[in-house]
């Protein structure tokens, strides 16, 4: 089976003070003595570090169930939430909600209104990794995509669409919900589809649907109505680097059964440029936007290899291969911190990139500094968190990959913000918060 391209806060509320009655008279002065209620006790603050070095173990919030998903080891295999400061925002077959990761409290519920294309994805016993994608969060909006199922109407039978969802992230105000036919099969159904909204910009909510070989659409949205701008066919999208969406194109002239890495145009879908040819799979990883970060799977040899490409013209900047096999191994996992370093590790090897120039930064293990190298987690403005080869959370700092803390780590989270880190907690059954120590 193909591999397809995937690509992975505490809003202030503001208030106005008004100064004066509905009448246009002084509003009334308390008397000396305080006939005012008491004002309620302010909730204490709480710990923020950018980036955190320890988090509070004792402090857990349970999560909702379906923020993240565990294998029966306790290892986190699929993420349905995305982090921002202390909020949040989930992804469900049937709506989209937001929660205070340090209380555990929900703070809104947007639904999706139609039938749900693939209701118990997650509900089996054994792990699958298809499924929604954690929603895409800005300032202004919030988006996530499921599929849904249209109902007939007379003589026109029932299809599979992709609802993309909008919402305003602080008040989770509806914005709209726009819904896209992806399959022209009248007996197709959802199971085991992905859907996500890659990236929410100025110009277009850009949002794909891919299921197995059968059907891969991209589709870009007006971020003010949902209004479809343009659709494209056998592609998924995975990055956007300024006005140049990069995607894996599965409509190959050479051989139907390769993919290739092609760039169009964000706001008109025009096609830019074309890379990473004679492909068998290709993942992208965010990264900075001056490069696309791929790892890919050759067509031929079945070799796995993590490129850099110039995301304006497709040019191969640096190609590093990975390990040798007769199968179709993947290179193995790149984070991209967010500001400036992209950490991969494959085939037991940790290494630190320059995330702009794809130069080396460090890599482990160092047998000169008897050093080995930690299983990673997840990497976060400059801090790189996972477990020890003995199980204790660790940091390192992701620019050197010297140990940054290694005592009382408290939790090696697979999400990260300045208030809390998430992980799946094992003993509870649940995924659960960190809030931050230090």
């Amino acid at each position: 089976m193909r591999r397809t391209l995937v690509i992975v806060t505490c809003l202030a509320a503001v208030t106005a003070a008004g100064c004066g009655g509905t009448d246009g008279k002084p509003e009334p002065v308390p008397s000396a003595a305080g006939s005012a209620a008491p004002a309620a006790p302010a909730t204490p603050e709480a710990k923020t570090a950018d980036p955190p070095t320890a988090f509070d173990a004792g402090a857990a919030v349970t999560l909702p169930a379906g923020a993240l998903s565990s294998n029966v080891a306790g290892n986190v295999t699929s993420t349905f939430l995305t982090l921002r400061d202390r909020t949040g925002y989930l992804v469900g077959p049937t709506a989209m909600n937001a929660v205070d990761v340090l209380t555990g409290k929900e703070i809104w519920t947007v639904p999706v209104e139609r039938e749900p294309g693939d209701p118990n994805n997650q509900r089996g016993p054994f792990v699958n990794t298809t499924g929604p994608r954690p929603p895409a969060v800005t300032d202004r909006l919030a988006a996530a995509a499921v599929p849904v199922v249209m109902p007939e109407k007379g003589t026109t039978p029932a299809f599979i669409a992709l609802s993309v969802v909008a919402a305003d992230p602080e008040k989770g105000v509806k914005a709209w919900q726009a819904d896209i036919k992806v399959s022209e099969d009248q007996y197709a159904d959802a199971g085991n589809a992905v859907t996500q909204v890659v990236a929410i910009t100025d110009k277009a909510v850009i949002a794909r649907y891919s299921r197995q070989d059968e059907e891969h659409v991209t589709v870009a949205l007006d971020p003010a109505s949902g209004k479809t701008l343009w659709e494209r066919k056998d592609y998924d999208a995975g990055s956007v680097h300024g006005d140049i969406l990069v995607g894996t194109d599965y409509n190959v002239a050479e051989n139907s059964s390769m993919t290739q890495a092609t760039a169009v145009d964000l706001a008109t879908g025009q096609q830019k440029w074309v890379g990473a040819g004679r492909s068998s799979g290709l993942t992208d990883i965010p990264a900075d936007p001056a490069l696309v970060v791929l790892t890919r799977t050759d067509y031929g040899s079945g070799d796995s290899s993590l490129l850099f490409l110039d995301s304006a013209t497709g040019a191969e900047k640096l190609k590093l291969d990975g390990e040798k096999s007769f199968g179709s191994l993947p290179y193995g996992d790149c984070f991209y911190d967010q500001q400036s370093v992209l950490v991969c590790q494959s085939d037991g090897v940790l290494t630190g990139y320059d995330a702009k120039t794809a130069g080396k930064l460090w890599s482990l293990p160092d047998q000169a500094a008897n050093r080995v190298a930690p299983g990673l987690t997840v990497v976060w403005h400059g801090a790189l968190y996972g477990v020890t080869q003995g199980g204790q959370p660790i940091v390192l700092d992701a620019k050197t990959g010297k140990d940054l803390s290694v005592d009382n780590v408290g939790a090696a989270p697979v999400l990260v913000s300045k208030y809390a880190g998430i992980t799946y907690d094992k003993q509870r059954n649940a995924p659960v918060a960190y809030p931050v120590e230090k």
